[in-house]
């Protein structure tokens, strides 16, 4: 007997445990634990929120950036 397993995380948009809305070629700039930095404008955002395209600044070509891969953004680390 098989049982059926969701593996999908539960998702709560209030808590920002997703990327919060943000405008196609709206100016970003996430930041990990390390300090590491990508700079770009927003391409796609899923619709899930959980998805994030940007395009990267200096022609550097575009990044997929899942919202549980480290990064915040820059201005929400800043303030907390």
């Amino acid at each position: 007997m098989t049982r059926r397993v969701n593996h999908r995380p539960i998702i709560n948009p209030a808590n920002h445990e997703v990327w919060p809305v943000l405008a196609k070629d709206q100016p970003v700039a996430l930041v990990n634990e390390r300090g590491w930095h990508l700079r770009g404008r927003v391409e796609t955002l899923s619709s899930d929120r959980q998805c994030l395209w940007i395009q990267l600044d200096s022609g550097m070509g575009r990044q997929l950036v899942h919202h549980q891969d480290g990064f915040e953004l820059e201005s929400e680390k800043q303030a907390g």
